[in-house]
């Protein structure tokens, strides 16, 4: 199956100049996924906002995706309630910002975790109430959450295939996945990850390593296994683009948008439309 190519924001520098969307469909990339993290132009201003949308529409691009806040303050498993209402406030201006520029998706961090069984348990719940909020408050503006796959070497909750399950189990409505190449590669065969998740897989953030450390590379330079990965996408009717997250990408922004087109080509089968 041919899929789209897609590219997070983040591969385009934090206060990117919103003419770089040229460069990008120039290469054939035609998805992008907003991050819209505290301290980035569009979390901060709707006019910001606007100038992205509009060099996106003049280059005809899609807004796939947003990326939500995460770390620090913006922790959705908080025990404490007045600092969980916090952080879903701070979530909800990537929400409004995906309403403006008419993506599909929010990608969210399902917050901390711990290793004490107790604490555990209250986080996890307080996930589920914070997910569920968001899922509601999300499908009124037309857009949907994809709760992302996070690495284990951290005390996160959704760090596995079980751990994603057995807290989206317990969620109202259907949250999606957003299936991180580079987390799923730590602590689990990738593979055995995928296809326990299944159609619950709704997005990707694609970047390689070396199966000890979240590096975050171009594919091709760690250890993922790419034709098997393609072939997962296949068996598991994966619809969506080929959506890049990665950070060693070159020392400039031409550079890092022609490593994913060449790597895209490579290790992913992908041809221009």
């Amino acid at each position: 199956m041919q899929r789209p190519l897609g590219i997070s924001t983040s591969m385009l520098d934090k206060d990117f100049d919103p003419a770089i969307l040229a460069e990008v469909a120039q290469r054939g990339i035609t998805h992008l996924e907003l991050v819209c993290t505290e301290g980035i132009p569009v979390y901060e201003s709707d006019e910001a906002v606007e100038a992205v949308l509009n060099a996106g529409r003049q280059n005809h691009l899609t807004f796939w995706s947003v990326h939500a806040p995460f770390g620090g303050a913006v922790d959705l498993s908080k025990p404490e309630e007045l600092a969980r209402r916090d952080a879903i406030g701070r979530v909800l201006r990537a929400v409004e910002v995906g309403r403006m520029v008419g993506a599909g998706l929010v990608v969210i961090h399902a917050g901390i975790d711990s290793a004490q069984a107790q604490e555990h348990e209250q986080r996890r719940r307080q996930a589920i109430r914070s997910i569920n909020e968001l899922v509601k408050r999300a499908s009124q503006a037309g857009l949907a959450i994809a709760v992302e796959y996070l690495p284990n070497n951290k005390e996160r909750l959704c760090n596995s295939a079980e751990s994603c399950r057995r807290l989206l189990d317990y969620v109202d409505g259907e949250p999606g996945i957003c299936f991180d190449t580079n987390h799923a590669n730590l602590g689990e065969s990738l593979s055995q990850a995928m296809t326990a998740l299944g159609d619950r897989i709704t997005t990707l953030h694609i970047s390689d390593n070396d199966g000890v450390e979240e590096r975050h590379t171009m594919p091709g330079t760690g250890t993922i296994d790419w034709a098997e990965f393609l072939r997962l996408l296949d068996e598991i009717d994966y619809q969506g683009p080929l959506m890049y997250e990665a950070s060693n990408a070159g020392d400039s922004v031409p550079e890092r948008l022609d490593l994913t087109v060449r790597t895209a080509r490579e290790f992913l089968a992908w041809q221009p439309a």
